[in-house]
């Protein structure tokens, strides 16, 4: 397996399963190449329905779009048209997007689709961002701060109103309280919506750190096992030593009595023979 094929297979798996399958994977590659994979870092959740998108051949329409807009811009030519289509095929891969999570068992809150919806934005006007989404590997989503008139197309033009009658005193205090509680309202919605955000940021990473420090304990009490199998092999090693030693120790032992006997055995036969030797030789003078 080559590394590009092991990491589009990491970022397609589901972020709670890419710890397990990154290990897995790093496991098939060589060593240089499989350290590498290692370093991968997990996919926030947004940054993974958008590389699901790349993989569900869905975000061709938008890059070309994206392509299209960035050349008219440069050309001074007319975006109108263009950002009409942005405006449709944006939402329309939003929801497609959260489809996908659906389908995968993790669905997509509100402010995770927000960040959805700002890496597509970010694809359309920033070639570098676009690279990155065709890739299909993104980590974390992208955001742009601003391409000419990407994000802020002049609005159309809007017919002047006929002259309305002054409201009067009255009405006017009623109009004034509805829109400062339609201004509260909004300002209210924009904090939930920002409290939201940030809570499911909090979460990510929060999640992000759980998976990194499980996959931390799991290398470390993998590295114990081995270690425990290592030195429960160096026991064996040295239980076989010992009884070898105290085996070879017996022998030694009756080694050495077999040999002080054998000695003493010798000694005897030497001193008989040098008796039959001086017995022999008292013969043969007594003749």
């Amino acid at each position: 397996m080559e590394f590009a094929t092991a990491a589009d297979e990491l970022y397609g798996v589901p972020p709670a399963e890419f710890t397990a399958t990154r290990k897995r994977l790093a496991g098939e590659l060589p060593r240089e190449e499989g350290r590498r994979l290692s370093a991968l870092r997990r996919p926030t959740v947004p940054a993974w329905a958008v590389n699901k998108l790349v993989r569900d051949d869905a975000v061709g329409p938008l890059l070309d779009l994206g392509q299209r807009m960035r050349a008219a811009w440069s050309d001074g030519g007319d975006l109108a048209s263009l950002d009409s289509e942005r405006s449709s095929l944006v939402p329309e891969l939003v929801r497609r997007a959260r489809e996908l999570a659906d389908e995968a068992g993790r669905p997509l809150s509100d402010a995770f689709a927000d960040e959805v919806e700002e890496t597509l934005r970010a694809a359309i006007a920033d070639p570098s961002a676009a690279d990155a989404v065709r890739e299909g590997r993104l980590d974390h989503p992208l955001r742009h701060a601003g391409f000419g008139p990407f994000g802020a197309a002049a609005p159309p033009s809007v017919p002047k109103r006929a002259a309305e009658p002054r409201p009067t005193r009255r009405t006017g205090k009623r109009s004034g309280k509805k829109e400062r509680d339609e201004r509260e309202r909004e300002r209210l919605e924009e904090e939930a919506r920002a409290a939201e955000r940030e809570a499911e940021k909090k979460a990510e990473e929060a999640e992000r750190s759980a998976t990194e420090w499980e996959s931390a304990h799991e290398e470390a009490r993998q590295g114990l096992a081995e270690a425990d199998d290592v030195l429960s092999e160096l026991r064996e090693r040295v239980r076989d030593a010992e009884a070898r030693r105290t085996d070879l120790d017996r022998k030694a032992q009756v080694a050495k009595r077999e040999h002080e006997r054998a000695e003493r055995a010798a000694k005897d036969a030497r001193r008989h023979v040098a008796q039959l030797a001086r017995d022999r030789s008292s013969g043969r003078r007594g003749a």
